[in-house]
C-alpha cells in the first residue's frame, strides 16, 4: 500500500530542513557596507584611554588625531532618549549614584565625566546620542552599541533612527549590539540602518565584572558564546557588519572574512594584537590605543 504524505508531515519536513540549514550553513554576506581599501581605525570608548570615557571631548580628540571612527555606548534614559554612557550605573565614571535609566537626559547632562578622570580635563558633561551624531559624523564614522538587556521593545531603536534621520547620517552611523533582537528590530524599522552584531566566545572581563555593582551584573547568554547558535542568528538577522572580540577562534574569524563580512576586531590594544589583527585585513579595528593602531596600519602599507 502506498502511503501518501499529509500536508502536516510535509510542513514538518520543511521546517526541519529549514532549521538544519539555519544552524549548518553560513549565508553569504548581503549587507550595505562596501569593503574599505584599508582597515579603518575606531577609537574605543571615544578615545577612552586618553580622555573621559564616552565623552564628546574624547571624540573630538580622536577626530583631530585622524581616526576613521569613534566607538561609544548608548542606553535609554528615564524620559526615553538616548545617552552616551558605558555603565548601567553612574558610580564608576562620575560622582553620581544610581542607575542611568532612572535619570532624565537633562539630569544626566549635569554629571561631569572629568571629575574622576582628571589629567587636565574639566567640565566634560555626559552627552546625548544626538550630540554625538551632530559632532562626529561630519568628520568621522560613529559606531554606537545599543545596550538593551532583554527582548522587550523599549523604543530605543525607534529613537535612534529618528536622530540619525534628523542628521541625514544613515551612511555615517553604525548601530551595534550583542542583542540580535535589537538588530532585527532596527532593520524592520529602517532598512537603510547599518547594523553590527557584536560577539565573543567568553564571558565579560573579570576585572570589569568586579568593578560593577552586583545588582547591575548581567551574564552573557550561552547562545551568544557558541558559534553554532551565532550562525543561526547571523542567518536570521543579516547584520551589515560583525564586531568580533579578537580572542574568538581564529578559524571562525577567517571563515567569516571569507564569506565577505565586514569585520571589526576589538579590543586590539598592544602592538602584537594590532599586528596580528591587521594581517587578517579586517574592515576595521576598535582600539583603546587607536593612535598606535593607526601608526602600525600606516607603516604596514595597508
Amino acid at each position: 500500500m502506498r502511503i501518501r504524505p499529509t500536508i502536516g508531515a510535509l510542513i514538518s519536513l520543511l521546517l526541519v530542513g529549514a532549521l538544519v540549514g539555519l544552524f549548518s550553513f553560513e549565508l553569504p554576506y548581503s549587507g550595505l557596507i562596501v569593503s574599505s581599501e584599508r582597515p579603518l581605525i575606531f577609537a574605543h570608548r571615544g578615545f577612552g584611554n586618553h580622555a573621559p570615557d564616552n565623552s564628546l571631548a574624547g571624540a573630538r580628540l580622536a577626530i583631530r588625531a585622524g581616526m576613521d571612527g569613534v566607538d561609544v555606548d548608548g542606553q535609554l534614559t528615564r524620559d526615553s532618549d538616548i545617552v552616551i554612557f558605558h555603565d548601567v550605573s553612574l558610580e564608576r565614571f562620575t560622582r553620581g549614584t544610581g542607575r542611568v535609566d532612572a535619570r532624565t537626559l537633562d539630569e544626566l547632562k549635569n554629571y561631569d565625566l572629568a571629575e574622576k578622570f582628571g589629567h587636565g580635563f574639566t567640565d566634560v558633561p555626559i552627552a546625548s546620542f544626538d550630540d554625538f551624531v551632530a559632532t562626529v559624523t561630519p568628520g568621522a564614522l560613529l559606531m554606537v552599541e545599543l545596550k538593551v538587556p532583554g527582548f522587550a521593545d523599549t523604543g530605543i531603536e525607534r529613537r535612534a533612527i529618528e536622530v540619525i534621520a534628523a542628521h541625514d547620517a544613515f551612511d555615517r552611523v553604525y548601530l551595534s549590539s550583542f542583542n540580535p533582537v535589537v538588530l532585527r528590530r532596527l532593520k524592520r524599522l529602517e532598512p537603510r540602518m547599518r547594523t553590527v552584531f557584536i560577539f565573543m566566545d567568553t564571558g565579560w572581563d573579570p576585572k570589569r565584572v568586579a568593578e560593577t555593582r552586583v545588582e547591575d551584573r548581567v551574564a552573557l547568554p550561552w547562545f551568544l558564546r557558541n558559534d553554532v547558535t551565532r550562525k543561526a542568528i547571523r542567518n536570521l538577522v543579516r547584520p551589515d557588519a560583525l564586531s568580533i572580540h579578537h580572542a574568538v577562534d581564529a578559524d571562525t574569524i577567517d571563515a567569516l572574512l571569507q564569506k565577505g563580512y565586514p569585520v571589526f576586531l576589538w579590543p586590539v590594544n598592544d602592538a602584537g594584537q594590532i599586528a596580528r589583527a591587521l594581517k587578517k585585513r579586517p574592515y576595521g579595528l576598535v582600539s583603546d590605543e587607536p593612535v598606535l593602531a593607526r601608526s602600525l596600519r600606516d607603516q604596514s602599507g595597508d
